[in-house]
C-alpha cells in the first residue's frame, strides 16, 4: 500500500492526539518540504494517505457512528456494550469517555494530514496546475469536513491549520465556534475554487460535494440563530444563511449530471450499484473494499446492524416477492432500533418496510424480528452480500443527495421550490406529499421530520437536533430520555486537556 511511506507523518497526528504525554524532544523524522513533497506523486500519495482517515474504525466505519446515533432516538447498543456506549445513550458523557476520546483523536489526525498536503503541494515544481489545484481543493475540502464534525460534536475547539514542525507549536488554545466556522466556509469556498470535475473516482471529493458541505454548513448556521440554539448567537442575520444554504444546495441539484435522485430505495445502498453507476446519490463517501488488508481498507460496519442470531436471508425488496434472495449473512447485533423511533414511521412508508428489516429466512425457515426483543428490526443500509467473513464494501455515506434535496427544502422554506423538492423525497417513500398549506415554522419542522426519517442511521440525526434546539423537547419530552451532560456540546476529552496547557 502506498500509505506505508507515511508512517511517519502519523507523528505528527501523533502529537495531536489527546492520549499522548507531553513531549520532552524535538519532533524527528517527520515528512516535510525537504525530505518529501518533490513530485506529483508525491502529491498523488499524500491526498490519498488525507483520505485513508476517514473510513479507519475510530471514524466513520465505526466511531462516528457510535457517537452521533447512540444519543439520538434512533439507536440504542447491546447489554454489554462499554461504558463509553452507554454514557453516549443515556445522555450522562464525562470526559473520560473513551469512544469521544478516540473520535477526536481521528479528526484531527486528519486535519494534521489535510495540513500537509496544503501546506506542501502547493510548492511542488513542475506539477499540472489544474492537479495541484485538485488536489490541494481536495485537502481544503477534508479540513473542512473534519472541523465541521468537531465544531458540531464540542463547539470551540482548537483550530490547527499548519503543519506541525516543533513540540513548542503541540499546545494551542480554544477556538471561538464562530471562528471554526468561518474557517470551515473560507476552506470549502476555497476547495470549491480550485477543484474542477464532477466526480474523480469513488471516495474522492468532487465540486458537488463541496456545494452540499457548504450548503450544510449555512444551514446548520442558519437554522441554529433562528432556534436560539447554544453557542450560536454569533449568526448575525438568519435569512442571509438560509439565502446561502439554498443557492449551494440548488448548485447541487441543478448545475451538475453525475448525482441525482435514486428512485428504487434499496438500490440507493446497492454496493454494485452506487459504486458503478455512472450517476449515483453518493456525492461522497467514506469509500472501503473488501479486498483489504486491514479494517480501514475495508469495513465491518455492517456487523454492528445485523443480529447475530444466525445466517440470515433477505428479499432484495421486501415489497416484491418476485425480487432475489439475498444472502446477508450474520453480525455482532451491537446497534438496536429503538421501538419509538420504529414507530413513527407509518405504515405504508416503504422506507420501513424497504429500508428496515422485520423478517428474514433461514434454512427454510421463516424469523420475524421483535422490536422489543434483543434482535430487532434493523438497517438494511450497510450490508454486503459479497463481504468476505466480516471484511465488508459496504461505503459510510457522508453526503448525499436526498440530504441535499431536504436542505434545499429547510432553506427555501414553503415555497414551490421547497414542496417540490420535500415531496419528491416523500413520494418515493410512497406517504404523499406535504400539507400545502404550512406555515414557515411548521414547514421546516416537517422537513426536519422527514430528515429523520429519510436520514435514519447515517449520523445526521443528533446534529439535526443541537441545531434546532430541539434535544430537550424531542428526547426527553417525546422519548422519555434524562440527560445530565453533553446535550449541546460533548466535553472535550481528558487527555487533551491535561497535555495541552492553553486549554486548562
Amino acid at each position: 500500500m502506498i500509505f506505508r511511506k507515511y508512517t511517519l507523518t502519523a507523528l505528527i497526528s501523533i502529537a495531536l492526539c489527546s492520549g499522548c504525554s507531553k513531549m520532552e524532544e524535538q519532533p524527528y523524522g517527520m515528512i516535510n518540504s525537504k525530505t518529501f513533497y518533490k513530485t506529483a506523486d508525491d502529491a498523488r500519495s499524500a491526498i490519498i494517505y488525507a483520505y485513508a482517515i476517514l473510513p479507519e474504525v475510530g471514524y466513520y466505519s465505526r466511531g462516528y457512528y457510535i457517537v452521533t446515533e447512540l444519543p439520538t432516538e434512533i439507536l440504542s447498543q447491546k447489554g454489554d456494550a462499554g461504558v463509553g456506549n452507554l454514557e453516549l445513550d443515556e445522555w450522562r458523557t464525562t470526559s473520560t469517555n473513551s469512544d469521544l476520546d478516540n473520535i477526536w483523536t481521528y479528526m484531527y489526525r486528519g486535519v494534521a494530514r489535510a495540513n500537509a498536503v496544503i501546506s506542501n503541494v502547493p510548492g511542488i515544481p513542475g506539477m499540472d496546475e489544474t492537479e495541484r489545484n485538485q488536489i490541494t481543493g481536495e485537502a481544503h475540502f477534508l479540513r473542512a469536513l473534519h472541523f465541521f464534525n468537531l465544531v458540531r460534536m464540542f463547539g470551540k475547539v482548537p483550530l490547527r491549520t499548519t503543519t506541525i514542525e516543533n513540540a513548542s507549536q503541540i499546545p494551542i488554545a480554544l477556538s471561538s465556534i464562530s471562528d471554526v466556522y468561518d474557517q470551515v466556509i473560507s476552506d470549502l469556498k476555497a476547495a470549491e475554487g480550485l477543484i474542477t470535475k464532477e466526480r474523480i473516482s469513488e471516495g474522492r471529493a468532487n465540486k458537488p460535494a463541496v456545494q452540499g458541505l457548504l450548503a450544510k454548513v449555512y444551514l446548520y448556521l442558519a437554522s441554529a440563530k433562528v432556534s436560539g440554539a447554544p453557542g450560536y448567537e454569533f449568526v448575525a442575520n438568519a435569512d442571509e444563511m438560509y439565502t446561502q444554504a439554498k443557492l449551494y444546495a440548488g448548485k447541487v441539484i441543478n448545475e451538475q449530471t453525475t448525482f441525482n435522485f435514486t428512485n428504487s430505495l434499496p438500490d440507493i445502498y446497492n454496493i454494485d450499484i452506487y459504486k458503478k453507476a455512472a450517476v449515483t446519490e453518493h456525492i461522497f463517501d467514506a469509500a472501503v473494499d473488501r479486498s483489504g488488508d486491514r479494517e480501514g481498507s475495508f469495513s465491518k460496519l455492517p456487523n454492528m446492524f445485523l443480529p447475530a442470531d444466525r445466517p440470515m436471508t433477505i428479499l432484495y425488496d421486501a415489497l416484491d416477492p418476485a425480487s432475489a434472495p439475498t444472502n446477508i449473512g450474520q453480525g455482532w447485533g451491537h446497534f438496536r432500533t429503538e421501538a419509538g423511533f420504529y414507530a413513527n414511521f407509518a405504515n405504508a412508508d416503504k422506507r420501513k418496510s424497504q429500508l428496515i428489516v422485520s423478517q428474514y429466512t433461514n434454512g427454510g425457515n421463516t424469523y420475524q424480528l421483535d422490536i422489543n426483543s434483543s434482535s430487532r428490526p434493523f438497517s438494511r443500509k450497510f450490508i454486503d452480500p459479497a463481504r468476505i467473513g466480516d471484511a465488508s464494501s459496504a461505503n459510510s455515506p457522508i453526503i448525499r443527495y436526498s440530504d441535499i434535496l431536504l436542505v434545499l427544502a429547510e432553506a427555501s422554506g414553503p415555497t414551490t421550490d421547497g414542496y417540490a423538492a420535500v415531496n419528491k423525497v416523500r413520494n418515493r417513500a410512497g406517504i404523499g406529499d406535504l400539507n400545502p398549506s404550512l406555515g414557515v415554522q411548521a414547514f421546516r419542522d416537517a422537513v426536519i421530520k422527514e430528515r429523520c426519517l429519510e436520514m435514519a442511521f447515517e449520523g445526521d440525526r443528533l446534529f439535526d437536533l443541537r441545531r434546532t434546539n430541539s434535544i430537550e423537547k424531542v428526547l426527553v419530552q417525546q422519548y422519555g430520555k434524562t440527560i445530565t451532560s453533553g446535550a449541546y456540546f460533548f466535553p472535550i476529552p481528558q487527555r487533551e486537556i491535561d497535555t495541552n496547557p492553553l486549554m486548562q
